[in-house]
């Protein structure tokens, strides 16, 4: 009952409100009538006055003349008949606008005057042009005798007084509607202020509940973007932390394994090495956690070898496996191709987590690994499937369904046993699906776990040679050439020093951007590896001062430990040439640096080409012009689709040029760089300018060879 009263008063003021408004906007039209009334008849009153004393001139001015005129003077006889048309014109036309007025006094006795002196000043003239001089004097006195114009002021004066009169009076009456209507609109303002609060109370009472419902709702959201930006901050803080230590932990633990050293001694460097491994596995398991939360978990499609990505695996947990006594078998059914296009990083991540999974919940027997062909498509796609078995404690049935869930593991005992985040399998599950397959286990207590997934593959018949050796061995002699190598943590400026060493490289060291500019500036260098995070200036903003104040064109490669999409866009955008990931690895980088740098003992690469040739330079010289021919055709289509944005078919042309050079041999600098996936790794205008600067490098290796040969 009380919400219905309320729901009639609302509509009651409203209706009163609405009445109000009317009347009110009737008042205001009236008082604007009235006041443009007023404002025509001031105009109106103000043009009549002035008519009237032009009208009271020329009366006088035409008494004046008249008495003092010369019947001998045609021409101002005919001017003065003309000013007497436009006295008695004027008279008329002022007569008609006062009469609008209603009745005037003294406008009569006016226009009589001004009649009278009309007769009597056309009397004259008349006598004037039939030079009658008696019957113009006669009219001349007679003008001096009546001074009508005396008589038209007189009655001028009058008339003009009751104008004014007249307008005063209109004024007035407009003033006091203007007061009515000033008092009436301040009621009604009142009256609507009241109704407004009315209203307003009414809205902020039955709204109360929802007004508070959204603002705890907008502090719920705030909550959650603070928390989401605190754990992409806390993610891209953890990642450098994590993988600036890491970087001098597996470095000099690569190269101390490259030194002579005794059994024991190799079995401690291969832990020291293998758990550093392990731990960036569990960095990168909470960094893809993230990617994967954000739908940002990107797929590649590059050439792989399957064998080379196994042996990998098996030298990767070599010393885990030695040193829990254990067994790591591995089997790729003959049917699968060993050449494959997918992502390897993501397949080998998923068989990394699986495989440490397996080894950590196993105490005897082994691993092993088998690989299938489940399907084949005519056009080339294999499904294929990856069984991990492994012989350890086995999952009880009750907790099969939960293993890949977030977070979860099967007690917490295991976690204080094992280790681990348990984000594992929970990743495992999300790459797989985003490789278009799908993830089970089977498994009984005590009697070990069988993980099985399959994925999508394309068949590739180039990627079939074993290449993981002629990787990790490449052969570069970087003798006179210097670079700067920025890093604010010493211990990996000190690995860079000893790493690049070894290949005669030139090192001059800089421990933050400040100091890199100054020594940019002071010295030519032939190529800047530097750190993206570092106290006084960071990477981006010495690099924008190499570009923009010093003009460098040197070739720049950010080292990142943040492995984020945008982190790399960025790396381009401030002008870095290149970028590789924390940990450095000695292969990539020496890999990456033979992309803008010639060595001296590069012409050896010619050796593969002139050992196929048998150094006939005839045929050597027929086989480089077809090979640069066929290069200017594939450039101008990887520069094409590149633009176009198709990857799939800039990749299909990167393929196809492996083949047009492979004639220079697997470690030719060319083969370098068609093999990065610089060009196909970045979006938009990155992309472009990447290819650009690839298809430049060889463009340079294509001459030189011509000049050398």
């Amino acid at each position: 009952m009380q919400k219905r009263y309320s729901y009639f008063l609302f509509i009651l003021f409203a209706f009163v409100l609405v009445v109000s408004i009317i009347f009110a906007q009737k008042l205001t039209n009236q008082a604007t009538t009235a006041l443009q009334n007023g404002n025509i008849e001031a105009v109106e009153t103000f043009k009549t006055n002035n008519a009237m004393q032009q009208l009271v001139n020329l009366s006088f001015t035409l008494q004046s003349r008249l008495t003092r005129i010369n019947s001998t003077d045609t021409a101002a006889l005919n001017i003065l008949e003309d000013s007497l048309t436009v006295l008695g014109y004027n008279a008329n036309v002022l007569n008609n606008v006062v009469s609008r007025k209603g009745t005037v006094p003294d406008m009569a006795q006016l226009m009589t005057a001004v009649n009278r002196q009309l007769d009597l000043s056309y009397a004259v003239v008349d006598a004037g042009q039939k030079k009658q001089t008696g019957l113009l004097a006669e009219g001349i006195d007679s003008l001096k005798k009546y001074k009508p114009e005396e008589a038209v002021y007189h009655y001028g004066v009058q008339v003009e007084a009751f104008l004014e009169k007249h307008l005063q009076q209109t004024l007035v009456t407009n003033a006091e509607h203007s007061d009515k209507l000033s008092v009436y609109n301040r009621i009604l303002a009142i009256a609507v202020v009241i109704v407004v609060l009315i209203f307003t109370t009414i809205i902020i009472l039955r709204q109360w509940q929802q007004r508070m419902l959204i603002k705890e709702l907008s502090i719920a959201r705030e909550v959650a973007v603070k928390s989401k930006n605190a754990k992409d901050e806390f993610l891209a803080n953890m990642s450098h932390e994590l993988r600036t230590p890491l970087n001098s932990l597996i470095g000099f633990g690569n190269l101390l394994a490259d030194t002579p050293l005794n059994n024991q001694q190799k079995e401690y460097t291969n832990t020291i090495v293998s758990n550093g491994y392990n731990l960036l596995h569990l960095v990168n398991d909470v960094l893809d956690f993230s990617s994967i939360e954000a739908g940002k978990l990107s797929i590649k499609n590059v050439p792989f070898n399957l064998q080379d990505l196994f042996r990998d695996l098996e030298h990767m947990f070599a010393a885990i496996i030695a040193e829990k006594k254990l067994f790591f078998k591995w089997t790729i059914d003959a049917q699968t191709p060993k050449g494959l296009r997918g992502d390897p990083q993501r397949l080998k991540q998923v068989l990394v987590n699986l495989i440490n999974n397996a080894v950590k919940f196993t105490t005897r027997g082994g691993v092993m690994v088998r690989v299938e062909v489940v399907s084949y498509e005519a056009t080339g796609s294999y499904r294929l499937s990856f069984m991990v078995n492994d012989s350890g404690e086995g999952i009880p049935e009750e907790k099969l369904h939960l293993i890949f869930d977030r977070f979860e593991q099967l007690e917490h005992a295991t976690i204080r046993q094992h280790g681990g985040t348990g984000l594992g399998l929970s990743i495992v599950r999300s790459i797989v699906e985003r490789m278009g397959g799908s993830v089970a286990v089977k498994s009984k207590p005590g009697q070990g776990a069988e993980f099985t997934f399959t994925g999508i593959f394309e068949k590739d018949a180039a990627a079939e040679k074993t290449i993981a050796k002629e990787k990790r061995t490449i052969a570069a002699d970087f003798t006179g050439f210097t670079a700067l190598v920025v890093e604010d943590n010493r211990a990996n400026r000190q690995l860079m020093k000893y790493l690049l060493g070894k290949y005669k490289l030139g090192i001059d060291l800089a421990e933050n951007g400040k100091e890199a500019v100054e020594k940019a500036a002071a010295r030519a260098y032939d190529i800047i590896i530097m750190d993206i995070q570092m106290p006084q200036m960071d990477g981006y903003s010495a690099i924008i001062a190499m570009r923009e104040e010093l003009r460098l064109s040197t070739p720049a490669i950010a080292m990142t430990a943040y492995v984020m999409e945008n982190e790399v866009r960025r790396c381009f955008e401030s002008g870095f040439d290149d970028y590789i990931s924390k940990p450095v690895q000695e292969h990539d980088v020496i890999a990456m640096i033979l992309k803008y740098l010639r060595p001296s003992s590069e012409s050896a690469s010619m050796d593969f080409f002139m050992e196929q040739t048998q150094g006939d330079t005839a045929i050597m010289q027929e086989l480089l012009a077809e090979i640069k021919k066929q290069w200017g055709t594939d450039k101008l289509e990887l520069q094409a689709s590149v633009r176009t944005g198709d990857m799939e078919e800039a990749g299909r042309v990167l393929h196809r040029t492996r083949s047009t050079f492979a004639l220079l041999g697997p470690q030719h600098i060319i083969q370098t760089l068609l093999n990065s996936n610089t060009i196909t790794a970045g979006g938009g205008t990155d992309v472009v300018e990447a290819c650009n600067r690839v298809i430049n490098r060889i463009d340079e290796e294509i001459n030189f060879i011509f000049q050398s040969n």
